[in-house]
């Protein structure tokens, strides 16, 4: 049960984080700074329900307040990368992938000092109280009812690309942004959309690991997040309603394989392996498709 539980409230976490590099990937913008925003926003997210708890702050505002802050940190971020590209035309994989290296050592920085637990050697902040956390509702695992609002996201999301007009302008400016200018779309407006929706669903992935999984903020728990949510969004050919079954294939395979490294006893990261295995498979079956993209 508590492996069940743990490969579902992982789901849950792919499926914010996919969704939101499925919308980025809409527009063909790769998002590279996925494990940093999540980092950031589960970093802010302890910090301020650490800060609302010397307060005592009631947990549905403080909860909300920290998920609004940690959404809206991650969609300036992004927000800023796709500015960039605007006025210098600076690459937007380049620049993502720069601002995620350069988010994960300052957050290392801040946590090994000023916001360090005073109890015990981990490097992390201070655990949240017990009101700030997401209840479980199949214990001993940490599964809680964000798996519900996760899937209820990816089917809004679905809806919107499919029966929206800005939904489907969306999705037309990603394969022709050449034929989206010239029939008249708003193109700032599309591609700045993207860019906040997916930072801020990175963020709010991050935000609820913490209240959900971890219950504190500690460093390189993001580490896989980004990447394997990124995976999620390819491999759903960017299909928010099919970013579901596969958050739950990719979530299976990284807890069971670490289950099974945990009683093994092996001396490498299994997960690890099977992260790169994924991402060199998405390559292969992405290449003939952009090769003949390229030849018509």
């Amino acid at each position: 049960m508590y492996y069940f539980g743990l490969m579902l409230s992982l789901s849950a976490i792919y499926m914010l984080a996919g969704s939101g590099a499925a919308f980025s990937l809409k527009t063909g913008r790769i998002n590279l700074a996925g494990e940093g925003l999540i980092y950031l926003g589960g970093f802010l997210c302890a910090v301020l329900l650490d800060l609302f708890a010397k307060v005592h702050i009631p947990a549905f505002f403080a909860v909300s307040f920290a998920f609004i802050i940690s959404a809206a940190a991650g969609a300036l971020i992004l927000i800023f990368c796709e500015l960039l590209y605007k006025l210098k035309h600076a690459d937007f994989l380049l620049t993502t992938f720069i601002t995620s290296s350069a988010i994960i050592p300052l957050i290392d920085g801040l946590i090994s000092g000023p916001f360090r637990t005073k109890t015990g050697n981990l490097l992390a902040t201070p655990y949240l109280v017990q009101q700030y956390r997401f209840a479980s509702i199949l214990k001993p695992s940490p599964l809680n009812c964000t798996i519900f609002g996760a899937i209820a996201l990816c089917i809004l999301l679905e809806l919107f690309f499919i029966k929206t007009r800005f939904g489907k302008q969306t999705q037309i400016y990603g394969i022709s942004p050449q034929f989206s200018f010239y029939s008249g779309f708003n193109c700032n407006k599309i591609t700045f959309t993207a860019a906040a929706a997916c930072g801020s669903l990175h963020s709010l992935a991050g935000a609820t690991a913490i209240c959900g999984i971890y219950f504190t903020c500690h460093t390189s728990f993001y580490a896989g997040l980004g990447w394997n949510a990124l995976s999620v969004a390819m491999i759903a050919r960017t299909r928010p309603a099919l970013v579901i079954p596969v958050s739950i294939l990719i979530s299976s395979l990284m807890t069971y394989s670490g289950k099974f490294a945990l009683y093994s006893n092996l001396d490498f990261d299994v997960n690890t392996l099977i992260q790169a295995i994924i991402l060199f498979s998405i390559s292969l079956l992405y290449a003939p498709h952009k090769r003949r993209n390229e030849n018509a």
